[in-house]
């Protein structure tokens, strides 16, 4: 199997397992290699005012965060545009970045309710070895 293939499938093996993670139950662990790459998806609704937060950043010595993305759904109006109030999913990347444990707490919430409890949690305890 060429290496790109490997890679590729190796990426969707990882995001399988934080999927699986994030479902909304307990806390699990994502065990990766220094150096690996994953990818969060979440459902998300931007048009509601709610997008996903991380709670605080999580230790940069074991995990970076490398990008976050808001993608809409896609239009399935006969006119080509999106639903109004449709939704979407954010993306967020991060990297492993050297040995140690990390927790990624993100919360769904709007950001200008600061007082407010966020309406869905979820959190991931990464493991660099």
């Amino acid at each position: 199997m060429p290496r790109r293939c490997m890679s590729v499938l190796g990426a969707l093996g990882l995001l399988l397992i934080a999927a699986t993670a994030w479902a909304g139950g307990p806390v699990q662990t994502l065990v990766l290699k220094e150096g690996q790459v994953f990818q969060v998806t979440l459902a998300a609704n931007h048009t509601t005012g709610y997008k996903w937060m991380l709670a605080k950043m999580p230790d940069a010595k074991v995990v970076k965060l490398v990008n976050s993305e808001y993608v809409p759904a896609k239009p399935q109006a006969p006119d080509g545009k999106a639903p109004v109030g449709a939704g979407g999913q954010e993306v967020w990347a991060f990297q492993a970045v050297g040995p140690g444990r990390a927790m990624i707490v993100l919360n769904y919430a709007r950001p200008w309710e600061k007082d407010k409890k966020p309406a869905k949690s979820r959190s991931l305890e990464v493991e660099v070895r």
